[in-house]
């Protein structure tokens, strides 16, 4: 059986994005842990856009759309990443912050 190595590739992102991913949180520098990140969403990015067009190209239209909304939600924390960790979260809202110590 002959493998595509378009799979190889897309196998190797998801393995690259989850081990740098949990590399990642428990890593203490700010600044490494931003670089673990950033290789972490590029990797996944790359694999969920190959697994999309390849589903596409099979006719799994649920399957490719699955990857397609992973793709763009993993596209939308890649941007937010460049920011930083305080820069990318959002300010607690002060709804929120009802009934919390000070």
């Amino acid at each position: 059986m002959r493998t595509n190595p378009l799979d190889t590739i897309a196998a190797l992102g998801l393995a690259i994005g989850g081990i740098f991913g949990l590399a990642g949180t428990f890593v203490a520098s700010a600044p490494l842990r931003e670089t673990l990140w950033a290789i972490d969403g590029v990797a996944l990015v790359v694999a969920t856009a190959l697994l999309t067009m390849k589903y596409q190209r099979l006719g799994n239209d649920c399957v490719a759309a699955g990857f397609l909304t992973f793709l763009a939600g993993e596209s939308l924390l890649l941007s937010g990443n460049a920011a930083g960790l305080e820069a990318s979260v959002p300010p607690m809202p002060a709804a929120s912050r009802f009934g919390r110590r000070r």
